[in-house]
């Protein structure tokens, strides 16, 4: 029986309400430990009510194997099969099918129609229509034109490429997105402690390939850190009982592990690419039964391993992507009762680098830099969307989320002009605020914004108040940095989960979900204000008026009888 959290089934009620009205692709964000199965378990079973046939595609054998168990055991009556070299299993007729990518890729037109295809780490799907996913996506849609994907990810960005989700990608919507601190302060996930490590690694001279540092020579800056890093490492733990240990890389790991067992006169488990399938097995199975403190391992338990026991990471590697040090520290965030939190040691500059896991803004900065860089280099120059914070062309005059760039620069009294950096903030008392849906000119396809328009005191005369207006978007339904800061923007104006239209946000507007804004802080930016802070006189809403019938969205109201397949 399906007994799902909230943000389950609205994830789920997302996509349902999605597909049939889209032509596009969705994408879920779901957190490491957040419940990813029984999502996938509640797609799957609507899927059946329209008589869908499901393949779930994943890349690891383990992760097929555990994923097949428990979805028999939460949808009892639908019959699950497996296709997967690696576990000796080529099945085709069930309607229900789990499957490893490298297994499948050139089989898709043995196993005949399938209606929905679930992507499980999304994040690992290249832009590449030539990779394994590509091929298979491309001829599987053979069998059936109207197929359907959907993806989910903790990380909805890939290194080197940017957002998943765009207009040319596979991914075209993250439909929801559920935030790791919001889910720890709700109870659903453990709360962490960022340590800051004093052993910590200087990664500048470590030099990259592929927007990745090269594994060699990350590997041979951390192999003469081994002591230092172990000892501090040791210390800190010391009162924790399950220690998860990332290393950069083979050697590096086989150091750490014999320095930390000889140091502490303790058993140390180590698993690599190179450990056997039945040592392996054995180490993570007295792990998780907390009969081994240490486990050290190397690119190999980053996705898939779940030990819930696990209350300390440290993590002595560098990555340049979020995804993956977002799969590092999430090994820690699934509740168990032997622990009150996950103590996280960084020894890489990843903190740094992407920001803490459980702040909304995680791998803003470093993608934004990455993706500046490149649109830098596509356009020979770029300039950030003061409303959005989306990087364009220079020569851009309007931004999707519907902002005008000014024409000329703020003139002074002497004619001459003045550099946005020089002009004094000033600070506005909001009068009144409205609200709309905003919709680009002459462009049906870009996503709407969410207009905010503040009336601000200007000026008291004899005719009464005098007031003007200052505007902000708010990108609900962009991907990327824009969506990240539409999801900050919304979380700290209201209690009710971040909507994932527009029109759902006015609704929420409407009804008192959100307080808005007494007094406003704004820099002028040519003829435009750009609204740097906000104050409010009242606290975050506990309680807003019902959603009538015709508004309702959310749980499996918002699916409807459309069959979008």
């Amino acid at each position: 029986m399906l007994t799902p959290r909230y943000y389950q089934s609205a994830a789920n009620a997302a996509v349902w309400h999605y597909l049939p009205n889209n032509d596009g692709n969705p994408l879920i964000v779901l957190p490491t430990g957040a419940g990813k199965s029984l999502v996938i378990a509640m797609l799957i079973q609507q899927a059946r009510k329209f008589n869908g046939r499901v393949i779930v595609l994943q890349h690891r054998k383990e992760l097929i194997e555990q994923n097949a168990a428990e979805l028999r055991e939460l949808m009892p009556g639908i019959s699950v099969g497996i296709y997967s070299a690696g576990l000796k299993s080529r099945q085709t007729e069930h309607d229900v099918l789990l499957a490893g990518i490298q297994s499948i890729y050139r089989k898709a037109l043995d196993i005949g129609d399938r209606h929905l295809v679930i992507i499980d780490e999304a994040h690992l799907v290249s832009e590449n229509d030539e990779t394994m996913y590509g091929q298979f996506l491309r001829e599987l849609k053979l069998n059936n034109s109207k197929m359907r994907v959907t993806g989910l990810t903790a990380t909805p960005f890939r290194t080197g490429e940017g957002p998943l989700c765009g207009r040319s990608k596979l991914f075209q919507r993250i439909v929801y997105e559920a935030q790791t601190g919001r889910l720890i302060e709700e109870g659903f996930l453990c709360p962490i402690t960022n340590k800051a490590a004093d052993a910590e690694v200087n990664t500048e001279g470590i030099k990259l390939r592929g927007g990745e540092f090269i594994e060699s020579d990350m590997q041979a800056v951390f192999v003469d850190n081994v002591d230092a890093a172990c000892l501090e490492t040791i210390e800190k733990c010391k009162d924790r009982r399950s220690i998860l240990i990332f290393a950069s890389g083979v050697k590096h790991a086989e150091d750490v592990a014999a320095f930390i067992s000889k140091h502490c006169s303790e058993r140390v488990g180590l698993v690599t690419g190179e450990t056997l399938p039945i040592e392996r097995s054995g180490l993570l199975t007295d792990f998780k039964n907390q009969e081994l403190r240490w486990l050290v391992n190397c690119d190999v338990l980053t996705t898939g391993f779940n030990a819930k026991c696990v209350d300390a990471i440290a993590i002595m590697r560098a990555t340049m992507s979020p995804g993956l040090f977002c799969q590092m520290v999430g090994r820690g965030l699934r509740l168990h009762p032997s622990k009150v939190n996950t103590l996280i040691l960084d020894f890489g500059e990843n903190i740094k680098r992407h920001g803490s896991i459980d702040d909304a803004n995680f791998g803003r900065a470093s993608e934004a830099k990455r993706g500046q860089a490149a649109r830098a280099a596509l356009n020979g120059r770029g300039k950030p969307c003061p409303a959005c914070g989306i990087d364009v062309a220079a020569n851009t005059r309007e931004c999707e989320c519907g902002y005008m760039f000014p024409v000329n620069v703020e003139g002074t009294s002497d004619g001459s002009s003045q550099l946005t950096g020089q002009i004094p903030p000033e600070v506005w008392t909001v009068v009144s605020c409205s609200w709309g849906k905003h919709t680009k000119r002459g462009d049906n396809e870009a996503p709407p914004t969410l207009r905010i328009d503040y009336e601000c005191r200007l000026v008291e005369s004899e005719g009464g108040l005098l007031t003007t207006k200052i505007s902000e978007w708010v990108c609900i339904e962009h991907d990327g940095f824009a969506r990240m800061k539409a999801i900050g923007w919304w979380q700290n104006r209201s209690a009710a989960d971040v909507p994932g239209s527009v029109d759902e946000a006015v609704s929420l507007l409407s009804r008192g979900a959100c307080r808005m804004s007494s007094q406003i802080t704004t820099t002028k930016e040519g003829k435009y204000f750009r609204i740097q802070s906000c104050e409010f006189s009242d606290e975050i809403p506990d309680e807003w008026e019902e959603e009538t019938e015709e508004e309702s969205f959310g749980e499996f109201s918002g699916i409807g009888e459309d069959v979008p397949f």
